[in-house]
């Protein structure tokens, strides 16, 4: 399991920036305050001497250790009371001169004793939210939206279960060897939604997703393909083999891909070798994809993905008569 690690790396990054952020901002209280009241500054000058103390009390040996450490505790605690009871005689709450820790838990660390704080997890959800292109979607596509009612009789019971396997498929995605998905059946059945559901649900778990529509995966799959050897931007189309679970939505929806297949089936082939997972959905039917793409593709996505079909009648024109 692995956040995509430029999300991590980013966010590492403005987690160590919140931090110095806070400390400065600390550190500017503390001289406001020592500019207005002497004896706070005098209060401050002697608390910072407490580390050297304990080291120089550590360097004279065990004899009175403890009773020296203790000395040094009590001075201390003195210190605080009075630094406390100035704050708030002067009008100043009195954690005034604290550090504000966005996250008090891990003091914006990210990490509490070597385990992800929640505080970096939730930030790191976002982050893979944004990068895997849901971020504008899986706020109304999700498995709690998905409305069952638009559909009946044996159409329901078909769409309970494809709902019931796509939720067990996300909460039970391990990364290498969880299998792929093959959502197909006519249009404004549900197949993006449950495509977003599933990309949404697998990031929170903390896997590195990829979503796309096979219009933008086809443009990408062609600008790769005549790039000049002497281009050295960042590839568009490595994240496609690097994910651990890559969506594409609409496949078949794209334009003038026929050039393309080859590097789309090489894709396919890639990730079902290494055992990496693919989630995608289409419109067309098996005939109509053989017609669209040649026969390894297609024997890829019925024989290696677990195929789903969507039945029902077009959710969308039915939210349009109401």
């Amino acid at each position: 399991m692995s956040f995509n690690r430029e999300d991590y790396k980013n966010v590492k990054i403005s987690f160590d920036m919140r931090r110095e952020k806070a400390a400065l901002e600390a550190e500017e209280r503390k001289e406001q305050v020592c500019a207005k009241l002497p004896e706070m500054k005098k209060i401050c000058a002697s608390l910072e001497e407490t580390g050297p103390k304990v080291y120089y009390a550590a360097l004279e040996g065990k004899e009175d250790y403890e009773q020296r450490l203790n000395n040094i505790k009590y001075e201390t605690e003195t210190l605080l009371k009075r630094q406390r009871e100035l704050l708030l005689s002067n009008g100043y709450p009195e954690d005034y001169l604290d550090i504000k820790y966005r996250c008090p838990l891990c003091r914006d660390e990210g990490n509490i004793n070597g385990k992800m704080c929640a505080c970096m997890r939730a930030e790191l959800i976002k982050a893979g939210y944004e990068s895997a292109g849901i971020a504008g979607l899986c706020g109304k596509m999700n498995f709690d939206t998905f409305d069952l009612s638009y559909y009946t009789g044996e159409d329901r019971q078909n769409m309970e279960l494809v709902l019931q396997k796509a939720k067990e498929y996300a909460e039970s995605f391990c990364g290498v060897g969880s299998g792929s998905m093959l959502f197909f059946g006519g249009t404004g059945l549900g197949k993006t939604h449950l495509s977003v559901a599933v990309t949404k649900r697998v990031i929170e778990r903390g896997y590195y997703c990829v979503y796309t529509t096979s219009d933008k995966l086809f443009s990408d799959l062609r600008e790769e393909r005549f790039r000049s050897a002497d281009d050295t931007s960042p590839s568009k189309t490595a994240k496609y083999g690097e994910c651990e679970l890559l969506v594409v939505d609409d496949l078949g929806t794209e334009l003038n891909g026929r050039d393309i297949v080859p590097f789309l089936y090489s894709l396919l082939n890639q990730r079902i070798n290494s055992g990496a997972s693919t989630v995608i959905s289409t419109n067309l039917s098996h005939r109509e994809l053989l017609a669209v793409y040649d026969e390894r593709i297609v024997s890829r996505l019925f024989g290696e993905f677990l195929p789903y079909k969507f039945t029902g009648k077009d959710v969308r024109m039915q939210k349009l008569q109401f």
